[in-house]
Order: structure tokens, then sequence, then C-alpha cells
């Protein structure tokens, strides 16, 4: 029963994921190019930059499984995490050097929003709690309705062992749906590679996500909104590569980053660790990223930053 699980306000310790060992990934087949294999000057014709994309796509279609970044150090040194209770109500703990660059109390207009945004802006590791009306997120309803339902009957002959076992099985092909659910438009984006999203300050004001691989997904349960209830909070960890121009593609299928003068531009790889997890008729969404090379050093920070994370 999912009461055994439930974790208090106090002794609530961090929603432990599995590294990751292995990942799915959409699109072509093969590893990401390493940073050495990308194009990455500036100067030369579009003509040049797409005739080299062609080598990376020769690499690409090498048979195996994308591989993300390495597990995080789980021996990293710890840092003192402060309370932060949001203007909206929410409950997070986040270093007490970072800037808390947002915290708004919502507007309960019925649209989505972004809450709080915490970080360390020199790194650019960011934290970001955002509330979305469960309307715009029947997908997540439906895979996360697994994990509520079906009580053990008490005559079943089934030993506790294999119970257990069925049960975490369960749990962890729902946390799986979830997190499938979730990053849709993502692996969408990257399988009609079209751009995804709106950036502002950025060239043409777009950004497009090139790469995309989704890790392991967990789920555990925590406080509720009302005391002395519980409910299941939702984590998973997925890798991006994102265009902050226009995706081309060019010879061998490879993808390239082509700015407005037709010169290849350097693409943004990031690691995220998102929580999510629904109340009160919204999704509350907390999502933990850094840059792809950071990750091993700030992954378990980031993590425990999420998983913090309590509804209002």
């Amino acid at each position: 029963a999912r009461h055994s699980r439930t974790m208090s306000l106090a002794a609530a310790g961090p929603i432990r994921a599995a590294p990751i060992a292995s990942a799915q990934r959409t699109g072509r087949p093969g590893k990401p190019a390493p940073a050495s294999s990308r194009a990455d000057v500036a100067g030369i014709g579009r003509r040049d930059a797409l005739a080299r994309a062609a080598t990376i796509a020769a690499r690409k279609l090498l048979p195996g499984a994308i591989v993300l970044p390495a597990a995080p150090n789980a021996f990293a040194d710890p840092v003192d995490l402060a309370p932060f209770v949001g203007k909206a109500g929410f409950f997070i703990r986040y270093p007490a050097g970072w800037v808390r660059a947002t915290d708004r109390p919502g507007t309960d207009n019925g649209k989505s929003e972004t809450l709080a945004l915490v970080g360390n802006f020199k790194d650019i590791d960011t934290v970001s709690v955002r509330r979305e009306p469960m309307a715009l997120h029947r997908d997540f309803a439906e895979a996360a309705a697994a994990e509520g339902g079906g009580a053990e009957d008490a005559s079943s002959s089934t030993p506790s062992s294999t119970s257990s076992s069925t049960s975490s099985s369960t749990s962890d092909t729902t946390a799986r749906r979830v997190a499938l659910a979730l990053t849709a438009a993502e692996r969408d984006a990257v399988a009609a590679n079209q751009s995804f999203g709106v950036v502002g300050g950025v060239e043409n004001g777009r950004s497009g996500v090139m790469d995309f691989a989704l890790g392991n997904a967990s789920v555990a349960d925590g406080p509720g909104a009302s005391k002395g209830t519980a409910q299941p909070y939702f984590a998973y960890e997925y890798f991006t590569e994102v265009c902050r121009a226009n995706i081309e593609e060019g010879a061998g299928g490879a993808k390239v980053c082509v700015g407005p003068r037709g010169d290849v531009l350097d693409t943004v790889r990031r690691v995220n660790y998102a929580v999510a997890t629904e109340s009160e008729g919204y999704l509350y969404l907390v999502k933990a990223s850094a840059v792809e090379g950071r990750w091993e050093t700030v992954g378990p920070l980031l993590r425990e930053v999420a998983e913090s994370f309590r509804v209002p």
C-alpha cells in the first residue's frame, strides 16, 4: 500500500533515483557527437558547414544507444541548503549562496507560469518551479493514474516479496510513462526536425531541440497539500541539445545549428533532472539543469534541491 512509503516534511529525504545506466533516444541511433566533432567555426560558409555535418552523421549512424553523461559524483563536497517557502506557498531547499531571481505568488487565473527561479547563474546551474493547469496535462493524469490504484487482495497467496517486487516494477513503469508524457514536445521536435519553443533575447527568438535522451525515472510518496496526506512525486532525468537559431539538416541527415548569416553556431548541451506532482488542479514541475560538462560535479546537489520540493 502506498502509505507505507509516506515521508514527513521534517524527515523527508531526497527522492532517490538510480543513476542512469542506459537511455533511450528518439531520432538517429548512436552517441552524441563529442564537442570536438561539432562544427564550431563561425566564418565558414553554409556549404562547408553542411559538408562537415556529413562526417558527423556518419559517426552517428553507427549502431549503439545514446550515452548520457556519467552518473554524478556521489562524494562531492556537501553544501548547506537553506529553506525557501515561495510566495506561492511551496517549499524547497537551495544553496544559501545561490541567487533567488524569481519568486511569484501565482495568479490562479488558470494559466501556466514560472513561480520561482534560483541558481548559480555564473555557471548556469538553475532550478525552476513551474505551475501549469492540469487541463493542459491530461497525458500526465492518464500516465500517473496507475500509481494510485489497486489495493492488494488480502486472500492472495502470492508471497510478500513477490508482491513488493511487482509493486516496485509497476511504479517504475508508471514513472517512465509520466516522464515520456512530460517530454513529448521535446521528443516530437527532434523527430520532426523543427523549432520548439521561443526564447527571448536570442537570434530570431527561436530555440530548437536537436537531440534528446531520456534516462531513468522513479516515483516516491511525499507530503500532500493537506496535513497527514501523501501523494506521488515523479522524478526523471534527461539530456537535451538545443540550437538557439535555425536547425538545418545536412548531408547524411546530421543536424546543424545555423545562424542568420549562414554561419554554424555552437549548441547548448544540458542535463536536466525534473520532479513532477499534481496538487489542487495544477501540475507542479521542478526542473534542475546544468551544462553537460558540469553535471558530474553538480548533479547530486541539483537532484537534492529538486527532490526537496513540496507542494503548497
